[in-house]
């Protein structure tokens, strides 16, 4: 039990400047993904890391994208993972902006800009954690081992799996700051991309009758793609969803298309595993659909999947982040986030539980205008500061 003098100390010791201060550098410097690399803001991460004491080191995918990992303690158990990811999507048309995403302005108790929320503000409340530990003078008798990866945008293949291969995941519990409002996240929808084919038989386009329309096929299918999925909802994450994404189909203004493809989105709820079972209803559909169209010839192939993740809410991680949320005057809740996040890699790859926990609003990633208020990033970071104290145990 660490004695409370000292985490009043700590927590007396975050600033807000220096949590602003944090979140500008790394705001200020973009990493759109697609688009751009993480280089620059991870060679800015890495001098912030280094001004907090730490000895940061970059360890790069096969295809030279940068990820961020320090060490706060000499390796010691308890060892505490926290997760933040530097790349952003992309900015999008700078009009849509009432204020330029990569300035980081504060506006009316809010901060504006490109990964505000998701994720560089969150970031920004780790270290500032971490800057009041050392500020107070306190030692950690466990281990922080802070990673910020690369690519999380784009599934996380190049920056948190890089982590995982190179056996960087070995902690007693972990952290992944994505934005929750500061409510405990402990499950996760995953994900599939179903490529959706429609074939059908070519002909000119004054006599339509003499071949079949793939364009039409798929819209049937289109139109009645609510019914492939299955009837099933989990507790935090809700029911599965589905989306059509992407189409092509054609290949001339006067030709009838006989062929016709559309990329899905179908998100996966935990103990979805099965990709068989996945694709079951999709075919079932078409079947329906091929009885009263018997010209309809449709057929699904997954080209990427991945995995749900979900973490034992009674853990001692859940339990300490709970407790650091009450502390800090907000009344904690469990709940499921509905994107995919790093955090699966730590549960399902090496089962460390997990808490997804991260100051700034879902509903507002991505957006134009993403923002994330000052005070939560303040109080994100007392409340980091509280757990890293209470998992890790400390002295002053």
């Amino acid at each position: 039990m660490v004695e409370e003098a000292v985490v009043r100390a700590v927590v007396d010791a975050v600033e807000p400047d220096e949590v602003v201060r944090f979140a500008q550098a790394l705001i200020r410097t973009p990493s759109e993904n697609p688009g751009g690399t993480e280089d620059a803001v991870a060679a800015v991460a890495s001098d912030l890391l280094e001004t907090l004491g730490t000895a940061p080191s970059i360890v790069r995918s096969e295809t030279g994208r940068p990820s961020v990992v320090a060490r706060v303690g000499d390796g010691a158990r308890p060892r505490l993972a926290w997760n933040g990811h530097l790349d952003v999507v992309p900015a999008g048309d700078p009009a849509a902006w009432s204020h330029p995403p990569f300035r980081a302005e504060v506006v009316g108790g809010r901060l504006i800009g490109r990964g505000a929320a998701d994720m560089k503000g969150p970031i920004a409340s780790a270290l500032a954690a971490v800057a009041a530990i050392r500020r107070a003078g306190v030692e950690l008798d466990g281990t922080l081992d802070l990673h910020l990866a690369a690519d999380e945008e784009l599934t996380g293949l190049q920056g948190t799996k890089v982590l995982l291969e190179r056996g960087f995941l070995d902690q007693d519990a972990a952290i992944v700051g994505e934005p929750t409002d500061l409510q405990l996240g402990l499950a996760e929808r995953g994900g599939t991309w179903i490529t959706a084919t429609a074939r059908g038989r070519s002909a000119h386009g004054s006599k339509p009758h003499l071949g079949v329309n793939a364009i039409t096929s798929m819209a049937r299918f289109l139109l009645r793609i609510d019914e492939a999925l299955p009837d099933r909802e989990h507790p935090l994450v809700g029911r599965p969803t589905v989306n059509a994404s992407l189409i092509e189909g054609g290949s001339a203004p006067n030709v009838v298309p006989d062929r016709c493809v559309v990329d899905v989105d179908r998100r996966l709820l935990p103990g979805e595993t099965s990709r068989e079972a996945v694709l079951e209803p999709f075919e079932r559909l078409a079947v329906a659909i091929a009885d009263d169209h018997p010209e309809v010839d449709l057929s699904f192939a997954i080209r990427e999947w991945t995995d749900a993740a979900e973490s034992d809410p009674a853990s001692a991680i859940a339990e300490r982040c709970r407790a650091a949320v009450r502390d800090e005057g907000r009344e904690p809740a469990d709940l499921g986030f509905t994107g995919i996040t790093d955090a699966r890699f730590y549960i399902n790859d090496v089962a460390v539980p997990t808490v997804i926990l991260g100051p700034g609003s879902l509903d507002v990633a991505h957006t134009a205008d993403e923002w994330v208020a000052v005070e939560d990033l303040l109080v994100a970071a007392r409340i980091y500061a509280r757990v890293f104290l209470g998992f890790l145990g400390a002295r002053g």
